[in-house]
């Protein structure tokens, strides 16, 4: 009966009315490392998640090794996977997500601007790059070595639209995984970018010190 009952737990996902046309696109969504929030589309995926919690807990638990992690505060609540310690879980490499260090760099300096600095003047994809260029300039030669690691040049041949390509580039990926709003030139950042700060937390603690060693 205890196996019945874990197996009926695991399953019962699958007799909600919204699993024929959700529950596929929102699991290759979290295997491809995005967050679900109530964000434009993600409404109704958020709201199925949120209906089937505790089966969906337990069947990426499971048969897959990780953890579907809700985190936030109402009305900024979100989900994602998680991998449990330093186990990578039974998830394709082709779905794990690996974000580049020049995009945490630069995810950490947007952090600094809205939260710390709280510039909230700053409100498109050219403005950003204006203000990380001029404001953060002392930064620069950290984030070219960044840029020229990944690309596998001489940080030398960088300039300031290498700084301008990659803030873009941070952008998108951030996009990708749910963690901002960027539609044409046009940003926001949404909940789930506070992920950013549970993943580095000691680092984002220390956010001056930690953008000092880029100098």
């Amino acid at each position: 009966m205890e196996n019945e009952s874990i197996k009926e737990g695991i399953t019962s996902f699958l007799n909600h009315s919204d699993t024929p046309q959700l529950f596929a696109i929102l699991d290759y969504k979290l295997k491809d490392g995005v967050h679900i929030q109530r964000e434009g589309k993600q409404v109704e995926l958020y709201n199925y998640l949120n209906a089937n919690e505790i089966s969906l807990v337990n069947y990426y638990r499971d048969l897959f090794n990780v953890e579907l992690t809700f985190a936030g505060t109402e009305p900024n609540t979100y989900y994602f996977l998680d991998f449990i310690g330093a186990n990578r879980g039974r998830i394709d490499t082709n779905h794990r997500h690996h974000m580049k260090s020049e995009f945490v760099i630069i995810g950490f300096i947007i952090y600094k601007i809205f939260y710390i600095d709280k510039q909230v003047d700053v409100s498109s994809v050219q403005d950003l790059q204006k203000k990380i260029r001029l404001d953060y300039e002392d930064l620069k030669p950290g984030i070219y070595r960044l840029i020229a690691k990944s690309r596998n040049t001489n940080p030398g041949n960088l300039n300031d639209e290498a700084i301008d390509s990659a803030i873009q580039s941070a952008l998108t990926e951030f996009k990708k995984i749910g963690w901002v709003k960027l539609q044409g030139d046009e940003f926001d950042l949404l909940p789930a970018f506070d992920r950013l700060i549970l993943i580095y937390e000691d680092l984002i603690t220390n956010i001056d010190e930690t953008l000092s060693e880029l100098k």
